[in-house]
């Protein structure tokens, strides 16, 4: 499974843009092992309140089952930073 980091999420991966991954069961799965991989600070913005928002197959995780989304080998999970405008 490809994970795409997008804008300010590269500044918590430590610039990188691409993470290949075995598809873990599920999008909660795959935040603790992007966790592992680049901290536990990545993992916690991941998780903060309006820090972050995912696509998976460019559909957001709201109309797939929040961190419970199945994911499969195939997919590709888009992390975006969430932006507000005012």
């Amino acid at each position: 499974m490809k994970v795409i980091f997008h804008g300010s999420v590269r500044e918590y991966s430590g610039g990188t843009k691409n993470f290949e991954a075995e598809a873990p069961l599920n999008l909660r799965t795959l935040i603790a092992v992007l966790g592992e991989q680049f901290g536990g600070q990545f993992k916690d913005f991941l998780l903060g309140d309006n820090t972050c928002f995912f696509l998976v197959n460019g559909t957001g995780i709201m109309t797939t089952g929040g961190l419970n989304t199945t994911l499969k080998p195939v997919d590709i999970v888009d992390v975006l930073p969430f932006v507000d405008a005012g």
